[in-house]
């Protein structure tokens, strides 16, 4: 649980960095979600509400990851 929590998170982290870092230069007419390009009549709100729900997801995950990390379970002390 330990490294799907953690791979997922990480692999989410870098798609808001990817997301962040691909716009930041542009008008809000060229705004790129990867390789697609947001039409202008797409409010910038709900692109932005998109990037804040993938960080929530994100948050959960890291979460996950570290409450796994500080509880100790018997079956982990097996090991």
């Amino acid at each position: 649980m330990k490294a799907f929590s953690l791979s997922i998170s990480v692999i989410l982290t870098v798609l808001i960095l990817i997301l962040a870092f691909g716009n930041i230069g542009a008008q809000m007419s060229f705004v790129n979600i990867l390789f697609w390009e947001v039409p202008s009549s797409m409010s910038p709100t709900i692109l932005i509400l998109l990037i804040a729900f993938i960080g929530i997801i994100t948050g959960l995950f890291y979460g996950m990851f570290f409450r796994a990390i500080t509880t100790n379970t018997e079956e982990e002390e097996d090991f």
